[in-house]
């Protein structure tokens, strides 16, 4: 399947060196993309990486006859629902952009918002399961969250087409681990390679090659096509980093590149200490709320006395979370709630929770009962079995994103 495409993509560029200007990036962005049939999916996470992406993906279509651009360039992005506020205000704002801008530019561009499967939430999982809260031994939220809603996604179109395209924002110099990873993937074509163990889909990495001044630079540089100039996701970073950022060139002056602050989900314990979100609560008490939270999560997680004696599987040993620990993190996320006025867990969890809850013991309904004290919201009663019938739930299945809004 990748060796097909190498003749799309003339090798005379490459002599040496990765480093294309971008007038022959576009032309292999073109290449590419002419090559057949197959659809395009950009991973899209709303960061410098993918929004630099797409930006290079749009502007090398864009520069095709409006005959030629007809194959869909699905722009997914996973909706987790834990993502830091500030940050996810700013990527629905882009999000719109995108799919009005595709519009009126008669762009083949198509926003799909993927989420996870309702049993794989975050806090279906912690207050309801009693999952002891992610670390960096043990991230059992990162393939549920993220990964399952891309991969059900990519088989679907594979499904349907019987190959695809997904385009990366990955770059060598993130990390060892990133490095490697393209290497293992790569083939004897440029920014081609396998993805993954799945049959018909190739892997689009290019700027597999650019360090985070490139990336800077890109986006400073070349103009967005669905409006704005990027400078509002580079306040981001720049917070995020506490307002001190390394420096990249541009023209003769100097900018801020704020390339090492990370966007993570806002309850993230994998690190020991959620450095973005700490320096994005100095500009918001509220979300100081949050970061309180999210500590008190990674402090207790390793308190044996709020765990069961014993696994679910019957054998000796810390098992999940007992409920009163579960109630106890209910309790404080509904009050971090009010006290910040962001909605943080949705009423369908808080059933899901219920349910969970009823199975362990606790038949008086207190989860629900919390939430409707907490905003006299009324649920909808379910049954344990509704509730653990997580297969029979498709929680992600696309969502396409109406150009009014996100949702």
């Amino acid at each position: 399947m990748v060796r097909m495409l190498v003749s799309f993509v003339s090798l005379r560029w490459f002599q040496g060196s990765l480093m294309l200007n971008l007038k022959q990036r576009l032309q292999v962005v073109q290449e590419l993309y002419l090559a057949d049939e197959r659809p395009w999916l950009v991973a899209f996470s709303g960061g410098k990486d993918s929004t630099a992406l797409l930006q290079l993906i749009w502007h090398g279509v864009q520069k095709l006859a409006p005959a030629q651009r007809q194959k869909p360039v699905h722009v997914c992005y996973v909706d987790t629902g834990m993502e830091q506020p500030a940050y996810d205000t700013h990527v629905r704002s882009m999000l719109g952009a995108i799919a009005g801008a595709a519009k009126s530019q008669s762009m083949p561009m198509v926003v799909s918002i993927l989420e996870p499967e309702l049993k794989h939430r975050f806090f279906v999982a912690v207050i309801g399961r009693g999952y002891a809260p992610p670390t960096h031994w043990f991230r059992w939220c990162t393939k549920g969250m993220r990964i399952r809603p891309m991969s059900s996604f990519i088989r679907h179109q594979l499904s349907a087409s019987g190959a695809v395209v997904i385009a990366l924002g990955l770059r060598r110099t993130e990390s060892q681990a990133r490095a490697e990873v393209l290497k293992n993937y790569s083939t004897e074509c440029p920014f081609i390679g396998q993805y993954g163990s799945l049959r018909g889909a190739v892997a689009f990495t290019p700027i597999e090659d650019f360090d985070v001044a490139d990336v800077w630079q890109f986006l400073m540089r070349v103009p967005c096509p669905w409006g704005g100039n990027n400078r509002e996701l580079m306040q981001l970073y720049s917070q995020a980093a506490g307002g001190e950022c390394p420096s990249y060139s541009l023209g003769g002056g100097m900018g801020p590149s704020c390339g090492g602050s990370r966007f993570r989900c806002w309850t993230c314990t994998v690190p020991r200490k959620d450095k973005s979100g700490a320096a994005l609560a100095d500009e918001d008490e509220d979300l100081g709320r949050l970061v309180a939270f999210r500590n008190w999560l990674a402090e207790m997680r390793y308190d044996l006395h709020r765990r069961w004696r014993i696994r679910r599987n019957g054998k000796a040993g810390p098992g999940p979370l007992t409920l009163a620990t579960r109630r106890e993190t209910l309790t404080r996320l509904l009050e971090v709630e009010r006290l910040s006025g962001y909605r943080l867990i949705r009423p369908d969890e808080v059933e899901a929770i219920q349910g969970l809850w009823t199975m362990d013991g606790d038949r008086k309904g207190t989860a629900t009962a919390m939430y409707r004290a907490h905003n006299a919201t009324k649920l909808i009663e379910i049954s344990p079995a509704r509730a653990n019938a997580v297969e029979r739930q498709n929680m992600s299945v696309r969502k396409r994103l109406k150009v009014a809004g996100c949702r």
